[in-house]
């Protein structure tokens, strides 16, 4: 019995050790076509301070889980995700938010692939032909009309590409329940294309009491119109002076500094009328000059909110005091939408005549309704109303006083306190419950200006049947109810009708399908390894040609019988790679054995 014992040891290591290879031997890999990984494994960067991104990714990353994706999350400084994604490309995927505007402009052209190298803004890497020729016809639309069709049909071939839109936040704002008569636009109740809250908004009929009050999470960057580009120091700005053309709160363009336009030479000229009731903060009159040393300093200077005008205006013409003609280089629809959104603002001549494009500007003079009175850096800013305004009646607030409060729950508390009236960005959705309870308090709910969003790297997965069944695998509504607590409108196209209206293709859209995600996959050639837990390339299926006669007693398939479980590897193991290995435990186990009996 003593060379029995050896031998039951052996047979069992044997058993152990096939019971662990066989399966190995279950799936044979192969090698996919390009544009195919060959397991669905990515790596996705985020940033660990902007929430709203970066809990969507968490989201998203359990959500592709149940497909067989499986979704590594890699938490970067801004410092270090930003060159990544943006100049050497060195990425899978990326959670990430852009800022919307009611201009369509910039999200078509981040699909152009001119813009798909280091600083241009198609991150992702997309290439399309007949996408970059529609958006070249977008660009020219002559209608509103024109415009629509190409980016409806812009947004449904993108649809199915490496940016996968998620949802648009929305904006969470405090105010005190004393103030009235502001506008809901999107963007919030003073974002900076809402001109009218902080024209007409306020809270007493005695004008000295209309003090508003504004919480700030830092301190402004710049007073100089042309340089600044932080939202803060635009919102600032924004109060100080204006822009040729406006929007009204349904985001159309209304005359403003400009009294009326005419469009001439088959939409090639157009020609500005300003009116004749404005002045600088100085007293001096607003005329042609200031309005066209204004666009040649900006053009010229090719600072940022004046580039995208520099691929319409070839000129720009004094006609005589009160008339300015731009002259395009091509006709388009966006040209007097771009005037509108860029947050290009008209600045006095004669104070800038003799200055740098990066002067400091630290007493800033313009037309805007209010007028600069005093600034303690990191502190605090004081606006008072201009009285000569030519809105007349407006604005209806004496003073904007802007306070520099860093953390989110201390200003939460001064408004509770009544120490400010509301905050520059949107509180945090945990606020909320506190102060609905609160009768000196309204909460106000916009559609914020971030869309969220999750990117593949074009220039490594380009198989649009991936993305598609990637879009089939994301729950958007339980991506927004747990990302922010439900304060978000789930999107599915490039462009949202929160920010672009009728421009939106709202035919564009992925029911929650995880089964038909799995159903795509499997078409592509992925099965699912049971032993890694994620979908493998085996390649394509084989054709099976249709059955003459289905066997009578084969019971249908109902929705009801359907998993969202990855269907398992079913293809029968691979028996001569078995086979050998049986041959060399079997050859390993009696050469042992014998051994022993010597």
């Amino acid at each position: 019995m003593s060379g029995v014992k050896p031998l039951y040891g052996m047979i069992l290591g044997f058993l152990i050790m096939f019971s662990i290879v066989a399966p190995m031997a279950s799936i044979s890999q192969k090698t996919p076509p390009p544009g195919l990984p060959e397991v669905l494994e990515f790596e996705m960067l985020s940033l660990p301070w902007f929430p709203q991104s970066d809990k969507a990714a968490e989201v998203v990353a359990e959500q592709l889980s149940k497909v067989g994706i499986k979704v590594k999350l890699v938490r970067l400084e801004s410092a270090v995700m930003y060159p990544r994604i943006m100049r050497t490309f060195d990425y899978d995927s990326y959670a990430l938010a852009v800022s919307q505007t009611p201009n369509p402009v910039g999200m078509l052209l981040a699909f152009h692939s001119s813009e798909a190298r280091p600083g241009g803004s198609n991150y992702w890497g997309y290439v399309n032909a007949e996408v970059d020729s529609l958006i070249d016809k977008a660009l020219t639309a002559r209608s509103e009309s024109e415009l629509k069709e190409y980016a409806w049909r812009i947004q449904e071939i993108v649809s199915k590409g490496p940016f996968i839109p998620l949802f648009v936040s929305q904006n969470i704002q405090i105010i005190r329940a004393e103030w009235k008569n502001y506008t809901l636009m999107s963007g919030g109740v003073i974002e900076v294309y809402n001109r009218w809250s902080l024209l007409y908004m306020y809270k007493s009929d005695k004008p000295e009491e209309n003090v508003f009050r504004i919480a700030f999470p830092a301190d402004i960057l710049s007073t100089n119109p042309f340089m600044a580009t932080d939202l803060r120091s635009l919102w600032v700005i924004n109060l100080l002076y204006d822009p040729l053309v406006a929007l009204d709160p349904n985001f159309k363009v209304i005359p403003w500094l400009a009294e009326r336009w005419e469009v001439r030479d088959d939409g090639r000229t157009y020609v500005f009328y300003l009116r004749k009731d404005v002045r600088f903060h100085d007293g001096k009159p607003l005329t042609a000059d200031d309005v066209v040393f204004t666009f040649k300093v900006g053009i010229g200077n090719k600072t940022a909110r004046f580039a995208a005008l520099a691929q319409f205006v070839e000129s720009v013409e004094k006609v005589d005091d009160y008339t300015v003609m731009f002259k395009l280089s091509k006709p388009s629809y966006l040209f007097l939408l771009s005037l509108a959104t860029n947050l290009v603002y008209i600045v006095p001549r004669h104070v800038w005549i003799d200055k740098p494009i990066d002067w400091g500007n630290p007493e800033p003079i313009g037309t805007g309704p209010f007028k600069w009175h005093s600034r303690k850096p990191g502190e605090s800013i004081v606006l008072v109303r201009n009285p000569d305004y030519f809105v007349k009646g407006a604005p209806r607030i004496s003073t904007i006083v802007v306070r520099v409060i860093p953390e989110a729950e201390t200003r939460f508390l001064a408004i509770k306190r009544g120490e400010v009236d509301m905050e520059r960005y949107s509180a945090l959705p945990t606020l909320v419950p506190e102060a609905q309870k609160d009768p000196n308090l309204r909460v106000i709910v916009t559609p914020d200006i971030w869309l969220v969003y999750i990117a593949f790297n074009f220039r490594r997965f380009n198989d649009t049947r991936l993305f598609e069944a990637i879009n089939y695998a994301i729950n958007r509504e339980e991506v927004v109810k747990k990302a922010v607590l439900g304060y978000g409108s789930p999107v599915y196209a490039i462009l949202n009708k929160e920010w672009h209206g009728d421009l939106a293709n709202r035919n564009v859209f992925f029911e929650y399908n995880p089964q038909k995600a799995i159903q795509i996959l499997e078409s592509i050639g992925y099965k699912y390894d049971a032993r890694r837990g994620v979908m493998v390339y085996v390649g394509p299926p084989p054709t099976t040609p249709p059955a003459t006669k289905a066997p009578a007693e084969t019971p249908a398939t109902t929705p009801a019988t359907q998993t969202t479980t990855p269907v398992r590897v079913t293809e029968a193991p691979n028996v001569a790679v078995i086979a050998l290995i049986l041959v060399i435990v079997v050859i390993a186990v009696i050469a042992l054995y014998l051994l022993r009996r010597r």
